[in-house]
């Protein structure tokens, strides 16, 4: 489709992108399943065509740079590049677990904007919080940390077969809405940025599920691309995603690391207490 007009595009708070599925932590409760998933590293070609692409019908206040861990990536800097040709946001936003940026080349400080660095108990990382501010501040980038004592529990392995619960939790939902965590994922873009791992995390468990094509609106050769990315944005039905999660409304559940044994008891966990917890919470008993 032609490019839309700047005044008319779609605007929303961010768009996200992962550099990478696999990180170099194991977080107990990851939502994008980062401790289970392979090593993949996005293509820099992809992302420059997948963004074009949206940029002429979305235009964001942020690029939020994600992952997995988005600094495993050896190209980060040149995704940043592209982003900034395109001009897909106002700022650039890199998220992070902070353990490699003593290894971040000089020119990563002077092409973002912001800095979120999650600050993990029991991680240690060598560039600590104050050297990490001075470098922030000296370069203009605007630094936020979040201490993440805890995970909201949104992936489960139980499937909700309740409809009105599965509504409930997509109306509750800070992540398509409040928090805008929408994503670009291998040529579709997606109203939250859980649903494109919902599909291998649920094949590691045998499940069959695949919702790539009721979740993902298509990025090329899409003459609607505007109405299909507006309808997605506005949608009141809930992703197919959102029956295998908690959204927003799941129980707070304690960091911790996972070893190998942890990561196959995560992925053979029984979660229809956890269900249920929401259910009563959303729904009331009866």
């Amino acid at each position: 489709m032609d490019t839309v007009p700047a005044r008319n595009r779609l605007t929303r708070l961010s768009v996200e992108y992962n550099l990478t599925e696999h990180c170099n932590l194991s977080c107990y409760g990851c939502d994008h399943a980062s401790p289970l998933l392979p090593e993949k590293f996005a293509d820099v070609q992809d992302f420059a065509r997948d963004f074009e692409a949206l940029a002429s019908v979305f235009h964001s206040q942020q690029f939020r740079i994600v992952g997995g861990e988005p600094t495993l990536h050896p190209r980060l800097l040149d995704f940043i590049a592209e982003a900034r040709r395109i001009n897909i946001a106002d700022s650039i936003v890199l998220i992070t677990n902070g353990v490699l940026l003593h290894e971040a080349p000089a020119e990563l400080w002077e092409r973002i904007d912001q800095l979120w660095l999650s600050a993990y108990p029991g991680v240690s990382r060598k560039l600590d919080h104050d050297e990490c501010a001075r470098i922030c501040q000296a370069h203009n980038v605007i630094l936020k940390v979040w201490y993440a004592n805890e995970f909201n529990q949104t992936v489960i392995n139980n499937r909700i077969d309740n409809p009105e619960l599965v509504n409930g939790i997509f109306r509750e939902c800070k992540m398509a809405g409040e928090y805008s965590c929408h994503t670009v994922h291998e040529g579709r873009f997606y109203r939250c940025s859980i649903a494109p791992f919902m599909e291998p995390r649920l094949a590691m468990r045998g499940v069959s599920f695949s919702n790539r094509e009721i979740d993902g609106v298509p990025l090329h050769d899409n003459p609607s691309l505007y109405e299909d990315i507006e309808r997605c944005l506005n949608g009141q039905t809930p992703l197919a995603a959102c029956s295998y999660c908690l959204g927003s409304s799941g129980q707070f559940v304690p960091h911790h690391q996972l070893n190998r044994l942890g990561r196959r008891q995560w992925l053979e966990e029984d979660n229809s207490r956890d269900i249920e917890v929401v259910r009563v919470r959303l729904l009331g008993r009866g």
